[in-house]
C-alpha cells in the first residue's frame, strides 16, 4: 500500500494516497513506536492501593505521542524518519508531501560561515556539530544535539545566530541564570540581541532568549527554534506551550542527557525536534581534551542508627537523611574544610533547609538560592540559625555571585539546584554532592560543573556519599556510582574498610 505522509510546519499526518481510513494494520504497526511508559510519584492518601492496602510510591502509564483525526495519524515532524522506517519495514510505499505555508522570509536560511569564523576557533567537533545542523536545516528538518556538559553549546548558539544573519531566532532554557549568560554571549556577538524573562522584556530583535516561564510572552514567529538544557523542557507545561506557539519553524534541542528524565517524557524530545544528529559522550570529549577527567571521593557515611526509620513520606525520609542529618552534614564539612581558603569548592544541596543546616557547619561559606527561598530565608533569620542581618538573595545579588565565582573572587559556596545546570565554572574543581538523589540527569549534570578546562586544572574530583545508615539511600548512593561508571569516571569507593578503586 502507498501511505500518504502529509506536513504542515511541525505536525504530520499519515494515511493512505486515496484518503481512505488509515487500515487498522497499518495504525498498530506506527502505534508502539509513538507511545511512551509515563511515570509519576504518588503522595498523601493517593499512595495506598485500595487493592492491597501498601504504599505505591510510583504510577506508571502507556502515553500516546499521537492523535487520530479525521482517520488520519497526527504526531510531530520529528518522528518523520521513524514512521517511513517503520512502514517501509511492513511493505510500505511511502510519499512525503510538504504543505506548509509559505515563508515569511524567504531567505532565512542563508549561510555565512565567514561570520562565524571571525567569531571563534572552533574545538574539536565543534564545527562537525554546526556542520550536522546546517544540514539538518537544508533539508528542512530539526535535530537533537546530544554534547557532553563542558562541549560549548552557549558558543555553538552564539554560532548559530551568526551563521543565518536573516533568520529571525528564538532561544528557550528554563534557568534564569543562564539565560542571562546566554544572552550576554549572544550581545558580546551582536547588538539585535533580546531577553525575555529574568526581569527583562527585551522583544521584537531578530535573536531572543526566553526563559521558559517567559514562553507565554512569545509570538512563536522565528525560523529556528534553539532549546538549551531541552530535557528540562519535556515537562507537560513547557512541552505542551512549544508544540502550540511553534508550529512552523525548524527546532533543534541541546542537551547532555538526552535520556534519564524520572517521568520518561524525554521520549518526546524526538518527536518536537527530531532525531539525534550529533552525539559526544563525556568519555570521549574527554579524549579530545574538550574537558577534564572527574574522579568521585566516596565519603563513608555509617550511623549506629538510622535517623529515617519510622518516616514514611519521601520528603521526611530526606528531610532527616539528608537536610538536618547532622552527622551526615558534619563528615561533608570536615572534608570541605581540609580545602585552603584560596582552593574554590561547591557545595551542591537540594533545598534551602538543607543549605541552611549545612552552613551551621561551614559559616565561611556564601548561600547562593533561588528567589522562591525568601521567605524560607526569613524563618531562619527569626529562629537564630541565619544572622539577623542576613540579608535575602534577589535575582540581582545571585547574578553577581554567579560573576564572582566564575571569575575566582568567590571561593566557598553552598548552592542549591539553581546552580545545578547551566552555569560555567571553568576553574571549579572540587564539588561536594549532599542531595543524594539518583537521577541519570542529575548525576550527570551536578558533577559537570567540575568539567571545564582551566589553565593547570589537571581533573574534577567529585565528593558524594555511601549513605549506609539506610538501605534505600544506600541503594541510591549504588546507583549513581553505576552511572558515574558508565560516564568513565573514576572512583574510589570505601569497601570492607579500605578504597576498592572502580575503574
Amino acid at each position: 500500500m502507498e501511505v500518504l505522509i502529509r506536513r504542515s510546519g511541525t505536525l504530520i499526518d499519515v494515511g493512505p494516497t486515496d484518503g481512505s481510513p488509515l487500515p487498522e494494520p497499518v495504525f498498530y504497526a506506527l502505534k508502539p513506536h509513538l507511545q511512551y511508559q509515563y511515570r509519576k510519584h504518588i503522595r498523601g492518601q493517593a499512595a495506598y492501593s485500595q487493592s492491597t492496602g501498601r504504599r505505591e510510591y510510583v504510577a506508571s502509564e502507556l502515553r500516546n505521542m499521537f492523535r487520530i483525526e479525521q482517520n488520519r495519524l497526527v504526531t510531530g515532524y520529528g518522528f518523520i524518519p521513524r514512521v517511513v522506517s517503520v512502514l517501509r519495514q511492513h511493505g510500505h510505499d511511502v510519499v512525503i508531501h510538504d504543505i506548509s505555508p509559505p515563508p515569511e522570509r524567504p531567505n532565512r536560511f542563508e549561510e555565512d560561515w565567514d561570520a562565524v569564523r571571525r567569531y571563534t576557533e572552533f574545538r574539536p567537533r565543534q564545527e562537525e556539530c554546526l556542520r550536522a545542523i546546517a544540514a539538518a536545516v537544508s533539508c528542512n528538518g530539526g535535530g537533537v544535539v546530544a554534547a557532553s556538559t563542558g562541549f560549548g553549546k552557549t558558543r555553538g548558539l552564539v554560532c548559530l545566530a551568526l551563521l543565518y544573519p536573516r533568520a529571525k531566532i528564538h532561544i528557550v532554557c528554563k534557568p534564569k541564570d543562564v539565560v542571562q549568560k546566554i544572552a550576554n554571549e549572544l550581545v558580546g556577538a551582536m547588538p539585535n540581541t533580546g531577553q525575555v524573562g529574568g526581569g527583562r522584556r527585551d522583544e521584537g530583535k531578530r535573536v531572543t532568549v526566553f526563559t521558559a516561564d517567559s514562553l507565554h510572552h512569545s509570538d512563536g514567529d522565528c525560523d529556528i527554534l534553539l532549546a538549551e538544557e531541552a530535557h528540562q523542557l519535556m515537562a507537560p507545561r513547557y512541552s505542551q506551550a512549544l508544540g502550540r506557539l511553534y508550529r512552523y519553524s525548524l527546532n533543534f534541542a541541546f542537551t547532555a542527557t538526552p535520556e534519564g528524565r524520572f517521568d520518561g517524557a524525554d521520549a518526546m524530545m524526538e518527536m518536537f525536534f527530531g532525531p539525534r544528529i550529533f552525539d559526544l559522550p563525556y568519555d570521549e570529549a574527554a579524549a579530545l581534551g574538550l574537558v577534564v577527567p572527574i574522579h568521585v571521593r566516596w565519603l563513608p557515611v555509617r550511623m549506629d542508627y538510622n535517623p529515617v526509620a519510622g518516616y514514611d513520606t519521601a520528603t521526611a525520609k530526606k528531610r532527616w537523611g539528608f537536610w538536618r542529618n547532622e552527622p551526615r552534614n558534619a563528615i561533608f564539612a570536615e572534608a570541605a574544610r581540609a580545602y585552603p581558603p584560596d582552593h574554590q569548592v561547591l557545595m551542591m544541596v537540594e533545598t534551602v533547609e538543607h543549605a541552611v543546616h549545612l552552613w551551621q557547619h561551614l559559616p565561611e561559606f556564601a548561600l547562593c538560592y533561588g528567589a522562591a527561598d525568601a521567605d524560607a530565608i526569613e524563618r531562619y533569620k527569626r529562629i537564630g540559625m541565619l544572622p539577623e542581618g542576613y540579608e535575602p538573595m534577589t535575582a540581582r545579588t545571585r547574578e553577581a555571585m554567579r560573576h564572582a565565582f566564575e571569575t575566582m573572587q568567590l571561593h566557598k559556596v553552598i548552592a542549591t539546584d539553581v546552580w545545578s545546570t547551566g552555569v560555567s565554572f571553568d576553574a571549579l574543581q572540587t564539588l561536594f554532592r549532599l542531595d543524594g538523589r539518583d537521577g541519570d540527569i542529575l548525576s550527570t549534570q551536578i558533577p559537570g560543573r567540575t568539567s571545564r578546562i582551566y589553565e593547570g586544572k589537571q581533573y574534577g574530583e567529585i565528593y558524594d556519599s555511601t549513605d549506609e545508615f539506610d538501605k534505600a539511600f544506600h541503594a541510591r548512593a549504588l546507583k549513581r556510582r553505576r552511572r558515574y561508571k558508565k560516564l568513565g569516571w573514576s572512583q574510589d569507593w570505601p569497601q570492607a574498610g579500605q578504597l576498592e578503586v572502580v575503574p
